[in-house]
């Protein structure tokens, strides 16, 4: 997924943008929608509802029940991960193709 993202900013960005976007400001802000650095659980609210939308929870999510060894609690935190990075990826295919076809003209 963030391999997706970092595709998708490659496209659409200039190479000196997508270092700051795509390194340090997408890692912060993963790290904080995941709930890495903070439980979300203690900040709540509306807050806590769009992180449970967002992939970043989900995948930290998966981690924490890979090393806790419930396997079988991962597959619906999977599902939304894989659907994400199958848009993430269609997109940045498609951001890159058009381009592409831009750059020849």
């Amino acid at each position: 997924m963030f391999i997706g993202i970092g595709l998708l900013c490659g496209s659409l960005l200039n190479d000196k943008a997508v270092s700051g976007i795509c390194g340090a400001l997408l890692t912060n802000v993963a790290g904080w929608l995941s709930g890495v650095f903070i439980p979300i659980e203690l900040i709540g609210g509306s807050f806590e509802e769009v992180c449970h939308v967002l992939p970043f929870y989900h995948a930290a999510e998966m981690a924490q029940l890979a090393v806790a060894g419930e396997y079988a609690e991962l597959l619906p935190h999977l599902a939304i991960v894989l659907s994400y990075s199958i848009v993430i990826y269609t997109i940045a295919v498609v951001a890159f193709r058009y381009k592409m076809s831009g750059d020849k003209a």
